[in-house]
């Protein structure tokens, strides 16, 4: 069988200029690993080209405004006829660079906004000033025909700023908003994590958001990490065909290596590396991406593996099999409707200031702020 790409995540550096808590590949100003120069990238490029089929794909980092040849590289896309976009932490996006970013005549431009709160967004950032870096950027980016979407990563910590955020959103006239939860990928303690029962309540938030302000957004998603196979989740998210890793999807990394979803941290879901076979050969191999295209139900752990729709969900999303080593999540609409709560901590929304104290300040020093 031949597969298609549809969409490519690339993380094109490891450079940032942040320092954000829930960063899954602990990315900093460091480079790890030598970075594919520009023309290994447009090898890379050409590859995708001869394999056919991508319609999009998003340059993330890291932070891409630091790579020099972005625009070099999304010139490339443009000749190719394949649609870009960027995941950017806005910090890079001024008066003086916003042309360069029209420029790269971007499908949307993602900005990473964690709280409402300017304190607890640059607290989450590890770097003073952000959130007035986003609201500019926001302004810049509208003022320019250039489609901003917002990314959020929940955690204990930002729960209960979904409100908020949304209310900042649309007074500054962003239309596409992305919610993720945050895991122990990279630098979050796994205590930080949202337990079940408010994992079912951002779903609620998502799907009221989507119901009661559809004339302030276009579109509400809870990406690949929300749903499932419950009569709520296909509201949610509409039919879920399992883990598209490897089947439309790929991650590329920024020293070469592919795997199915860049969200798969583990080095056991890496295919091989740009710079030994080409992407091409990767794409192409019958044995690559075996978890996905050679699925059997016998792969699926705990409450998954006997579930009636375990062939066609395949266990939910593979960043949480790629956490703990078995196939199933622990974050499923159907399972939570099914069987409740896994325990009583699971079952909690709320945690008073001193447990999220508890929780984040050996991390990084809460500002003053967060007792106000």
């Amino acid at each position: 069988m031949t597969y298609l790409i549809d969409k490519i995540v690339w993380e094109v550096t490891a450079k940032c200029n942040m320092n954000c808590m829930h960063c899954g590949s602990d990315c900093n100003c460091d480079v790890k690993g030598e970075e594919l120069s520009t023309a290994e990238c447009l090898q890379v490029l050409e590859d995708i080209k001869e394999v056919g089929g991508c319609n999009l794909i998003i340059f993330s980092g890291g932070e891409p405004l630091l790579r020099e040849d972005l625009g070099v590289l999304t010139s490339r896309c443009n000749l190719f006829d394949f649609k870009t976009a960027v995941i950017s932490n806005a910090f890079m996006v001024n008066e003086k660079t916003i042309k360069m970013i029209k420029a790269l005549n971007l499908l949307a431009y993602g900005i990473s906004i964690d709280a409402a709160d300017p304190y607890m967004h640059d607290y989450i950032r590890g770097v003073p000033h952000a959130f007035e870096h986003v609201e500019k950027a926001i302004k810049l980016l509208n003022e320019n025909n250039i489609v901003p979407t917002i990314v959020t990563t929940v955690h204990k910590l930002n729960y209960n700023q979904l409100p908020k955020i949304r209310d900042f959103l649309i007074k500054n006239n962003v239309k596409l908003w992305q919610i993720q939860y945050g895991d122990n990928i990279g630098r979050m303690p796994k205590d930080c994590q949202i337990t079940e029962a408010q994992y079912l309540e951002i779903a609620k938030f998502i799907l009221n958001t989507n119901k009661n302000y559809s004339k302030c957004f276009k579109r509400v998603s809870g990406a690949d990490v929300f749903g499932y196979m419950s009569p709520f989740a296909k509201q949610l998210q509409g039919f879920w065909q399992g883990c598209l890793g490897g089947i439309s999807g790929v991650g590329i990394s920024a020293e070469g290596s592919v795997r199915g979803c860049l969200s798969m941290q583990s080095d056991k879901y890496i295919e091989d590396n740009v710079r030994n076979r080409s992407f091409k050969e990767i794409w192409l191999d019958k044995n690559s991406f075996a978890y996905n295209r050679k699925f059997d139900c016998s792969m699926l752990t705990g409450y998954c593996r006997t579930c009636i729709y375990a062939a066609t969900c395949k266990g939910g999303c593979m960043r949480a099999a790629s956490l703990h080593g078995g196939r199933n999540s622990q974050y499923c609409l159907y399972k939570i409707e099914k069987e409740g709560f896994s325990s009583p901590l699971q079952a909690r929304t709320e945690f008073s200031k001193q447990e999220i104290f508890d929780l984040y300040n050996p991390i990084r020093k809460l500002p003053d702020e967060f007792w106000k």
